[in-house]
């Protein structure tokens, strides 16, 4: 069997083997070039001894980086192209469930392949001969289109739970499923994921969301017990009924039916996902019987902040995705006031954004809401288009007054006055921005003061 492989990946086995040692490529790289895909990372295992593969590398004069020296792991750039090698190993127990507590360098990759974690990555090829080392099926398994633990399907769970994850990951990259007795076992031990750190199972998750099959890989996570122990509050929306007519799923199953329209972004898809979030919380029924969630997008934009940074993503990744939820509720009936207001409120940057997120949640409901108010939304997406093309983003910052000027025409001491008038100003400007001029703004400013001072029955003069 001949693979085509980069020749820095040929360089580095040719290095290794003029040096009298063995040189396989391992894991993901054979299994994507088994499935037609390019790799995007590339391993390589040997029997050198680590401080072997330094020396080599280092007199042929390229760059070494003790990544994982402990577990027998270099990350060697063979001109500026990065490569893995890690030396022939056997593994001893995992107290941390990550690492091993002890690794054993060993002389054959067979016994190196053992501990990996799925038949589909206990693959090695040899270039020298072209042979390729596949002691566990794992060539069969990717014909079968099947993700099946090495072994012992538990012990591979007990040493690291996030391979329950990576199993889920791979089946929803590969549109695969998981065998039997894999899928059990990881049933039976899901509680183990609350043993990975959030960074870990955020970064599984995140690879998940942008699979290809990636909403496969979330009913998969759910179907192994995985999905309600990441984000526990999904689970108050399973099966959960929203009574109304224009609902045609459970809230959970509106969710996965909206993300089914996502794009491919994982902003997107996390704020689709929590989007309704807060729906169970805020759940009531009006005298027709019918279901109503008011407030639930403001709700759901402060759960979700807490179940993102529970997870620890990037404060600015948080903060993009909770406007995306609070603001998905949005009425295409607003007028060009309230989509400047919008503008302001979302950013420029991020309206494209939530109008995916809106036409998402949007084809999840039922067929007949969809055909009654299509038009109304195109329409809506049109004219919020036409303001974005013709105008520019226009903020409280840009009125032709400020607090300065409210006080010394006012003649008041600061406090909230000042904002109330100039939100009254802002929201005035909104509606036609014709009005945003010094005299204008500073006679209404003087009439909405007095009407405040009236209508509260006491003076903002001093």
């Amino acid at each position: 069997m001949e693979l085509s492989l980069p020749g820095e990946v040929k360089e580095a086995c040719g290095l290794l083997v003029s040096c009298r040692h063995q040189a396989f490529v391992v894991g993901g790289g054979v299994r994507d070039l088994l499935l037609g895909i390019t790799p995007q990372d590339w391993d390589l295992a040997t029997d050198a001894r680590p401080q072997e593969v330094k020396q080599i590398f280092k007199n042929a004069g390229f760059k070494v980086i003790p990544t994982g020296l402990r577990f027998g792991t270099l990350t060697v750039f063979i001109y500026d192209f990065p490569l893995e090698i890690t030396t022939f190993r056997v593994e001893g127990a995992y107290h941390d469930f990550r690492h091993p507590d002890r690794v054993y360098f060993v002389g054959e990759i067979e016994a190196d392949l053992a501990r990996r974690d799925f038949t589909i990555n206990a693959l090695a090829y040899n270039p020298a001969t072209g042979v390729l080392c596949d002691p566990f099926g794992g060539l069969d398994d990717l014909s079968k289109g099947e993700i099946r633990a090495v072994g012992d399907p538990e012990a591979r769970i007990c040493e690291d739970p996030l391979r329950m994850m990576r199993g889920a990951r791979l089946a929803a990259e590969f549109g695969f499923r998981i065998e039997e007795k894999t899928e059990h076992a990881i049933i039976r031990n899901a509680e183990l994921i609350r043993k990975v750190s959030a960074e870990r199972i955020r970064d599984e998750l995140n690879r998940t969301l942008v699979t290809l099959h990636f909403l496969q890989g979330l009913e998969l996570l759910q179907k192994l017990g995985l999905l309600f122990l990441i984000i526990p509050e999904l689970k108050e929306g399973w099966l959960f009924t929203q009574y109304h007519p224009s609902h045609q799923y459970p809230v959970l199953a509106h969710t996965f039916e909206a993300l089914r329209y996502t794009p491919a972004s994982l902003e997107m898809r996390l704020a689709v996902l929590l989007h309704d979030i807060a729906k169970p919380r805020c759940f009531s029924r009006g005298e027709d019987g019918q279901g109503h969630f008011y407030g639930h997008e403001r709700l759901g934009a402060e759960m979700a902040e807490r179940i993102l940074r529970r997870l620890h993503y990037s404060t600015r990744m948080i903060r993009r995705i909770t406007v995306l939820i609070r603001e998905h509720m949005l009425n295409v009936e607003m007028g060009p006031a309230g989509m400047r207001r919008l503008i302001a409120r979302v950013s420029r940057k991020l309206i494209p954004e939530l109008l995916a997120v809106r036409e998402a949640d949007f084809l999840a409901h039922s067929t007949e809401l969809i055909l009654h108010s299509l038009r109304d939304f195109d329409h809506f997406r049109d004219r919020l288009k036409k303001i974005l093309e013709e105008e520019d983003t226009f903020e409280m910052r840009d009125l032709a007054i400020n607090g300065a000027d409210v006080l010394g025409i006012l003649g008041c001491r600061p406090g909230p006055v000042v904002g109330k008038v100039l939100k009254a100003l802002w929201n005035e400007v909104l509606a036609d921005p014709n009005k945003n001029n010094r005299p204008y703004l500073l006679a209404r400013a003087r009439e909405i003061a007095g009407k405040s001072a009236n209508n509260e029955g006491e003076k903002i003069f001093e």
